[in-house]
């Protein structure tokens, strides 16, 4: 289930949801949480394609392109697709550009930063470790080195390998369940990184 939410939540998705679509979910033993997160996506994807502004002008703003991996571990394949999203969002709150998006999103491909990054570490949790020895051992992490840099001319602004691993409160928790912290922390620590180093900021522009 959590491998599902997590693509789910990397999006894109276009789900139905007639009574009877809902119905033929629960008697397919769907859990609530996977239909309650397929619900809320189609309520986003509802909500940006009913946007009056449209696509999105990322010229003053930034592009984050999509996420690669140099992991083998299934276990992994969800996560840059989930990171990449975790960053946009969290970019969109901050509101640290004057707007964030994704190549998809874009008016014409067109920004003044973008930001690409890769998964370099991966580790995909031990139950038995984290149990057994604790301290922190067994525990999922995940490291993304990631490159921030201008558009226009190519200069790498910021590059650096990010790196989280899941909080100690879920050390009894399913190793998918800590993988599924891992998104939304790395993406948290690079926004915290990139307002440290003043990138974003328009004195540098």
């Amino acid at each position: 289930d959590d491998v599902i939410i997590l693509r789910i939540k990397s999006g894109p998705t276009n789900f139905s949801f007639a009574t009877d679509d809902i119905v033929a979910l629960n008697s397919a033993q769907v859990c609530d949480a996977v239909i309650a997160e397929m619900l809320k996506s189609s309520a986003n994807t509802s909500n940006s394609a009913g946007a009056s502004s449209g696509r999105l002008d990322l010229s003053k703003g930034v592009l984050v392109r999509p996420f690669s991996s140099t992991i083998s571990d299934p276990a992994a394949a969800g996560l840059p697709d989930a990171t990449r999203t975790a960053v946009v969002n969290i970019l969109k709150i901050t509101e640290k550009f004057s707007a964030a998006g994704t190549l998809e999103e874009s008016k014409d491909g067109k920004s003044w930063i973008e930001i690409s990054a890769e998964l370099v570490d991966f580790a995909g949790g031990n139950v038995a470790k984290r149990m057994l020895i604790g301290l922190g051992s067994g525990r999922a992490h995940a490291g993304f080195s990631i490159t921030v840099k201008e558009s226009a001319t190519g200069k790498v602004l910021w590059k650096k390998t990010v790196k989280e691993t899941a909080s100690f409160w879920s050390n009894s928790a399913s190793s998918s369940a800590q993988r599924s912290e891992l998104p939304e922390k790395v993406a948290k620590s690079f926004v915290e990184q990139l307002v440290k180093a003043k990138i974003g900021d328009t004195s540098q522009k």
